[in-house]
């Protein structure tokens, strides 16, 4: 049975920047990064005993994130207002944050769903540093340059290292990856990404048919390009996170 959650309206009687705590202004600064969340994610992410909950409905009343579901279920998809992206640029001063995206792509929904799933399990597991989303790259100037297509991410580890992410959710045809990897070489060898301490590209498949594909598109002398299954980092393949069909 799906769990559906009622959020009753309240007026605010402060202003904005004082009615919301840090951790509000953290999932606000999340939803931008990441395009969009559903409310499953949002509690996952920033769970705290329930009280997550409480941010979301305050959130929305507030209209800093939005939602077109009256009633919500963990399925339910929210994105950043224009209201949220100022109050979270004026909490970063010194950070470009991401612009609004004003509605869902339909067609890359699924997959910017299991990037999110992919980003939450890689800071469950303690593994990332510093994590950088298709719409933050769009923000550097030198990536901008240098890609006609973004990469979906670039992680820093730990250990500072740093890498791109591909995520792979169906077959193209070889050359396509052939291309695809030639520019990753290209790129890789620019003095600017090795001063940034990016190592290579990791593409992720959620099909084992894929990561064979991609494999054997690899020059053998190619060094920084690594492929994957997608739930190599979950317990189990159930728990990859299901798509998520827009009406």
């Amino acid at each position: 049975m799906t769990k559906t959650y009622a959020f009753p309206k309240r007026e605010p009687q402060l202003p904005l920047e004082k009615l919301l705590s840090m951790n509000e202004l953290e999932i606000t600064k999340y939803v931008l990064e990441m395009r969009y969340l559903t409310l499953g994610q949002i509690i996952t992410r920033f769970y705290d005993e329930g009280r997550v909950e409480e941010s979301v409905r305050k959130l929305l009343n507030l209209q800093i994130l939005k939602c077109k579901d009256e009633t919500l279920n963990e399925q339910s998809l929210f994105l950043a207002t224009l209201k949220g992206f100022e109050l979270v640029q004026a909490e970063w001063k010194d950070k470009k944050i991401p612009q609004v995206t004003k509605s869902v792509m339909p067609g890359r929904l699924n997959h910017d769903l299991l990037l999110n799933d992919l980003r939450i399990r890689f800071e469950q597991l303690n593994y990332l540093k510093q994590w950088a989303s298709e719409q933050s790259l769009k923000e550097v100037p030198l990536f901008l340059r240098e890609f006609q297509n973004m990469p979906d991410a670039c992680c820093k580890k730990k250990n500072d290292k740093s890498y791109f992410l591909e995520l792979e959710v169906a077959m193209k045809n070889a050359k396509a990856y052939r291309d695809r990897i030639e520019t990753y070489l290209k790129v890789l060898q620019h003095p600017d990404m090795k001063g940034a301490g990016i190592e290579g590209v990791i593409f992720f498949c959620t099909d084992d048919k894929v990561v064979e594909v991609i494999k054997k598109q690899i020059p053998k002398e190619a060094k920084g390009i690594s492929v994957m299954p997608y739930y190599k980092y979950f317990a189990n393949k159930d728990e990859e996170p299901r798509s998520v069909t827009v009406h």
